[in-house]
This record gives C-alpha cells, sequence and structure tokens, in this order.
C-alpha cells in the first residue's frame, strides 16, 4: 500500500523531492509510477476495460437496468456502512423517480460531515486520500481504494479506445502536480515516468521567457498524446501560434475545466490534432467523456446523473438545469444525490453517430476562471493556484483577487464552524502564494462574507481586476 503513503505524505516527500537533482527526479517520478502502473495496468483493469467495451452494444433499456440495479447495491451499501445514511429510508427503488424522495446534498454538507461520510466496511490500511478544491476553492475530503483507481482507470482506457490509442502510449502530460522545483529559471522543466512512458510537465513555470523551452521539447516528442488542463494546454497554443509555428501531437485529451470552442480551435490549430474532452470530478461520483463523434456521453457505469431545475424537478430535455450525481463506483466514500454546482442539459435521445447508447450530456457551467499574468512574465492558469489550497479545510470558498499588476489578495469565506482554523490556513495559503510568486508581486490575504460572483452563478477562482491585463 505504498501510494496510500505518498498520497497521506505529499508535503514532507514534495520537501526532499524538490532538492534532488533533475537526474534524481527522474528516478523518483518513474518509482512513483513504477506503483502506479501496477495499479492501472493491472490484470484487473484490464479485465475491467473488456467488460467497459462490452457495453458499447447496449442499448438505452440495458443501460437503464444496470444503472437502476447499481443504484439498489449502493443504496444499501451506504445505508448499512456510512453513518451519514444510516438513517435513511429502505428505498427499494423500483424506478428512478423514487430517488427523488431522498435529500440532496451539497459540498456544505460533504466539508461538515467528511469522517461521516466514509464507510466502515473499508479498513483505514486500505483508504487513498485526496483533497478537492472544486470550483469554490473550499476543499472536501475524498476517500477512495485501491480498486477504484483500477476501476476509474479502465474508464479513461476505453475513452482511449475510441480515439485510437492503445494503452501506455508515449504521452506528454501537463496537469497538477509539482513536478519541478518552484525556483527553478532553467530547463529542464519536466520529469519522466518511465514505466508510462510518460513526461510531465510543470504547470508552474509558463512564461514568454520559458515559452522556446517548452515548444522544443514538444518538438522533440512530436506525435505523442498529449494531455492538460485546457487554460494550461491553451497557453502552450498560443506559444505556438504566437512564434507562428503548429506541433503536429497525435491526440490532445484535456480535463479538469471548461473547454470552451475558441480555446478547443486554439488547442487543435496549434497541435494539428483532435480533442477528447472529459468532465470529472475528485468526488468520483460522476463522469461524461467525449467519443470520437464530438459527443459528450454519460459514463453510465460511473454515475447516476440528474439534471434538476430550480425548484429540483427534472429538467425538460435541452434545458438547463443542475447536476446531482449518485456515484455507482466509490464504496468508500458513496455520495448520493450530490449537487456539486454545475449545469448541463440532455441532448435528444437518439442514438450518436459513434453508435454507442450512452446518453449524451452537455456540461454549460462548469470550473471557469482568468489566469494570472505576472510581471515577471510567468502565467498561471486557475488549476496551478488550486494547488495552494489542497490542505485547507476551513473555507467555504477562497478566490485569488488580481487587484493591480503588482498585487494579488487570497480572499476567503469561512466556514462559520471553522473553529479559528480558517485565519492559520488563509496565511499559509498566502505564505504557499507568496513562494510561488517568487517575489514578483505581492500577495496580501483578507476574509470575506461572500466569494465574487459573475453572470450565470460562477464563481471563478482567480479575478482579474488589474488595468493592465
Amino acid at each position: 500500500m505504498l501510494e496510500p503513503f505518498v498520497r497521506e505524505n505529499l508535503t514532507r516527500l514534495q520537501y526532499f523531492y524538490d532538492r534532488a537533482p533533475s537526474p534524481a527526479r527522474h528516478i523518483l517520478t518513474s518509482a512513483r509510477g513504477w506503483v502506479l502502473t501496477r495499479l492501472r495496468y493491472s490484470r484487473e483493469t484490464f479485465a475491467i476495460l473488456d467488460r467497459l467495451r462490452s457495453h458499447e452494444s447496449w442499448n438505452a433499456e440495458q443501460i437503464a437496468e444496470y444503472q437502476l440495479q447499481n443504484l439498489r447495491q449502493m443504496l444499501r451499501h451506504a445505508r448499512r456502512t456510512v453513518p451519514f445514511y444510516a438513517r435513511y429510508p429502505n428505498l427499494e427503488l423500483r424506478q428512478f423517480g423514487e430517488i427523488a424522495s431522498l435529500p440532496i446534498i451539497d459540498r456544505e454538507t460533504l466539508l461538515a460531515n467528511s469522517d461521516r461520510l466514509f464507510s466502515r466496511a473499508v479498513a483505514s490500511r486500505q483508504q487513498i486520500r485526496a483533497g478537492t478544491t472544486g470550483t469554490t476553492g473550499a476543499n472536501v475530503r475524498v476517500v477512495y481504494t485501491e480498486d477504484f483507481v483500477r476501476q476509474n482507470w479502465a474508464f479513461l482506457l476505453r475513452q482511449w479506445a475510441w480515439a485510437g490509442i492503445a494503452p501506455r502510449e508515449p504521452r506528454v502530460t501537463l496537469q497538477g502536480p509539482r513536478v519541478v522545483p518552484t525556483g527553478c529559471s532553467q530547463p529542464p522543466y519536466w520529469t519522466y515516468n518511465a514505466p508510462e512512458r510518460q513526461a510531465l510537465m510543470s504547470i508552474f513555470h509558463l512564461s514568454a521567457k520559458t515559452a522556446p523551452s517548452y515548444l522544443a521539447f514538444l518538438r522533440r516528442h512530436r506525435g505523442e498524446v498529449l494531455e492538460g488542463f485546457p487554460s494550461v494546454l491553451a497557453i502552450l497554443a498560443d506559444f505556438a501560434l504566437e512564434a507562428g509555428t503548429c506541433i503536429p501531437m497525435r491526440i490532445a485529451f484535456t480535463s479538469g475545466e471548461p473547454l470552451f470552442p475558441h480555446v478547443r480551435a486554439k488547442i487543435e490549430a496549434a497541435f494539428q490534432t483532435r480533442v477528447f474532452d472529459t468532465y470529472g470530478m475528485t468526488e468520483y461520483c460522476g463522469l461524461i467523456q467525449e467519443c470520437e463523434s464530438g459527443e459528450m456521453h454519460l459514463a453510465s457505469e460511473y454515475g447516476f446523473l440528474e439534471i434538476l431545475d430550480d425548484n429540483d424537478n427534472p429538467a425538460k430535455q435541452g434545458e438547463e438545469g443542475y447536476f446531482v450525481w449518485t456515484g455507482l463506483l466509490n464504496a468508500a466514500m458513496p455520495l448520493i444525490r450530490y449537487r456539486i454546482g454545475d449545469r448541463g442539459h440532455w441532448l435528444d435521445g437518439s442514438v450518436c453517430a459513434c453508435g454507442r447508447a450512452f446518453p449524451r450530456v452537455v456540461p454549460t457551467i462548469t470550473r471557469e476562471s482568468d489566469i494570472l499574468r505576472c510581471p515577471d512574465g510567468r502565467i498561471f492558469s486557475p488549476r496551478a493556484l488550486n494547488q495552494l489550497l489542497k490542505d485547507t479545510s476551513s473555507f467555504r470558498c477562497c478566490q485569488f483577487i488580481h487587484q493591480e499588476p503588482n498585487r494579488i489578495v487570497v480572499r476567503a469565506v469561512a466556514r462559520a464552524e471553522s473553529n479559528g482554523q480558517a485565519a492559520a490556513d488563509l496565511m499559509n495559503v498566502r505564505a504557499r502564494l507568496q513562494r510561488l510568486l517568487d517575489g514578483s508581486m505581492q500577495a496580501t490575504a483578507e476574509f470575506a462574507d461572500a466569494p465574487v460572483v459573475r453572470k450565470g452563478g460562477k464563481i471563478p477562482l482567480i479575478v482579474n481586476q488589474a488595468t493592465s491585463q
């Protein structure tokens, strides 16, 4: 169970990793990659993948039957083993509409009851713990198991198959981990996970100054799979297009943020390839994946999705509503009727051109944010600053307000029951941000009564108010 140890000791391990020379970082990255590879590419994972691929021939009735059966099983498991659900009624669930008799929970509920949402059937030594800051910067603790890691990876491999990508094809990844020390001012801005044939590039060192190094590295890896957050790949795409160059890649996979049409077009132009998008969440209760026909499909085996109007009634087809998820896989932390804060709508019930009957969904309001441009030329995506909030648990919301060219404010809304922890968390976030900025800007901190909210109810993580932007 090495991976749970790594997850729970990331801060201490990061300290030693950052002080290692570049070749040693490659070795350490590959060592962890070997641990993950044993989970991700195990015989169990490929058995799950085979089952998932067989489901692609299901019709709508078979999908509905599978979901109803697994909803019953998860509800029984939750009532029996999870303290939070102990008082829930024992539903026989003959039809989907009966689930509406159960309460809807939200992120505030998760924050206030995290320990009571863990299943007693999963021993602590089997638990892998993680955190998610989501749309609002409020950290929610999440628990899952190695068995779930295999299942989750099998869904990723299924989408890879839709894109014509085989397991372990070489790929370049730009996501959340800090793979290079913050103060690094010379390449390499990347490290290698040899067991998975994966190059991990830093999302914390993007700037006009470092752009030539990033582009040169991508040229050396042209024709490989590219994956990352949309905002980060868009920054890279800007570097390439401004330099008047294109770098052909095999396929681009995006996740973790909304992929707007203009961002998709930019990425596809710069890297001369198709983009396959994914909507998911670290709460691991739902998944929507893009197929080769460009449609977003509900992964029906992963989670049950309700789209509800403002009165908590089912939204009509094509009508935008709130996403309410019930997870079907993560038995260590079942989430039942979880209103995540995102919105979207169903497409019509016709079968997609890809031939799969999985329902088609259009996420319309998910995570949205500005980017941060520093006076020294560095560019930070919202997912880069998101990492600063991973250890906090006392905020209802936390945002980064770029008020002046040389000043940024960490602006938090404390939870009422934070018991004084919020002040310490706020100062820790400000200190981490100041270290990340490395003197290029001044970081201050303040509490607020409510977050900055934009039209449509969007709560951006980074708010750009600087007149020079």
